[in-house]
């Protein structure tokens, strides 16, 4: 496979999972959204806000994890890959994230709460790698690199 292939596959690969951990991303966010306006009336004007913005999160994050995960990987296959190897790039895409959120409003975090990212987006970097790579591997099977989608929708 000549070099620009590759590019080119790597980068379709890093624009679908970002598309698809941006549809994710929105749909989490609308329902944490539904949520708080049953049980925390008064923040209405926020929800698309909310939304919008678990859109571009989802997305960034996913086109950055694929892209880790890309360079990380060196050329091996997702059968090749463990699940711990994936989840620890998604812990350190996970802190990298934190960093930046932390670092991009140092101010504006009280006391010690700025430990909150730094725990909780490792775990998740952690958990959605691992899913990823659950949910590539099933579709693996059914589907290689360069086939046709027609092929997942017959039995």
């Amino acid at each position: 496979m000549s070099r620009w292939k590759k590019i080119r596959k790597i980068a379709r690969g890093v624009l679908g999972m970002g598309l698809t951990f941006g549809a994710l991303g929105g749909a989490l966010f609308s329902l944490v959204a539904l949520v708080s306006t049953v049980f925390f009336p008064g923040g209405e004007d926020d929800l698309g806000f909310m939304i919008i913005a678990g859109a571009v999160w989802g997305g960034a994050i996913g086109a950055s994890f694929s892209a880790i995960l890309a360079i990380a990987a060196g050329g091996r296959s997702l059968d090749e890959l463990s699940y711990r190897w994936v989840a620890s790039v998604g812990v350190i895409g996970g802190l990298l994230l934190a960093g930046v959120i932390v670092g991009a409003s140092w101010g504006d975090w009280p006391n010690w709460n700025a430990v909150v990212p730094f725990s909780i987006l490792p775990l998740l970097g952690a958990g959605v790698g691992t899913a990823s790579l659950l949910v590539a591997r099933k579709a693996g099977r059914a589907l290689r690199s360069g086939e046709e989608t027609g092929s997942l929708l017959e039995g």
